[in-house]
């Protein structure tokens, strides 16, 4: 119940920030959400021994996200650069147990690649070309219907059908019929988005795109499991009722962003 009352207040208020928001409101909130990751990801690294650099990390994070607002992947390698040089300084100047600054150093660097890097790409979608037919709505809108739809699917199916375990050292829950469930899901998102808000998607290149999108969330949302698994984590934080941390949400979301971003480079700008 917690799941579906936070769906219904977090949902409105998503679509509304998409549809009726200027980009600068859903980048804002890419932002916000980027920062929480970020420090629930030290939270998670911190059980492993990893020191992740919170400062810099939130640092270089925010300036990789606004280098993709304004749309300069030049700035965004300058971010990332000057990010390995503080953080490997900082170790060198700071680190009380030398044998952790090599990982801590690692762990920061990878936090904002992971985090930061791949959600800048929802802001390239909000800026994308929207030729006077919202496109950059729709594409953002296709993206969590997607995402959701396979979650949703997945988690049904897994329940009524479920009884091939298909990654048990890593989520038991997750069965070969849930992921069935949740590919179909992706195939009919697609589907329904076209006739109802998208008709510019091309369901002949759509459909196969539905199911890379679903075969990494799965991927995306086992990786997570995997972190928080091996830090003894259950859930990244209690953020959000039902639903652990922000990371525990980003998990299918941070993968599939490129995907989605480099399919309209391909096939719709």
């Amino acid at each position: 119940m917690a799941r579906v009352l936070s769906a219904i207040v977090f949902l409105p208020i998503l679509l509304l920030v998409i549809w009726r928001g200027a980009p600068e409101y859903f980048c804002g909130l890419i932002a916000i959400i980027a920062v929480l990751g970020l420090i629930e990801y030290k939270n998670i690294a911190a059980h492993v021994g990893m020191n992740v650099g919170i400062g810099q990390s939130i640092l270089a994070g925010l300036g990789i996200l606004t280098a993709f607002y304004f749309q300069r992947p030049d700035l965004v390698l300058a971010a990332f650069a000057a990010l390995v040089i503080v953080e490997l300084s900082s170790q060198l100047f700071t680190s009380q147990d030398l044998t952790k600054s090599l990982a801590s150093a690692a762990g920061t660097i990878f936090g904002v690649a992971y985090i930061a890097v791949l959600g800048g790409y929802l802001i390239s979608l909000r800026l994308a070309d929207d030729k006077g037919v919202q496109l950059s709505a729709k594409l953002i809108s296709l993206f969590f219907l997607i995402v959701f739809a396979g979650d949703t699917g997945a988690y049904y199916a897994g329940r009524t059908f479920g009884k091939h375990k298909l990654a048990p050292r890593i989520s038991p829950g997750k069965t070969i019929e849930g992921l069935i469930g949740g590919l179909v899901s992706n195939v009919l998102a697609v589907v329904i988005a076209h006739f109802t808000f998208f008709p510019e998607l091309n369901l002949v290149t759509a459909m196969p795109l539905a199911l890379l999108m679903g075969g990494l969330g799965v991927i995306g949302d086992l990786c997570e499991s995997m972190m928080k698994r091996g830090s003894q984590v259950k859930d990244a934080a209690h953020l959000i009722p039902g639903h652990g941390g922000v990371l525990d949400r980003l998990d299918s979301i941070l993968f599939n962003a490129p995907v989605l971003y480099y399919y309209y480079v391909l096939f719709m700008k």
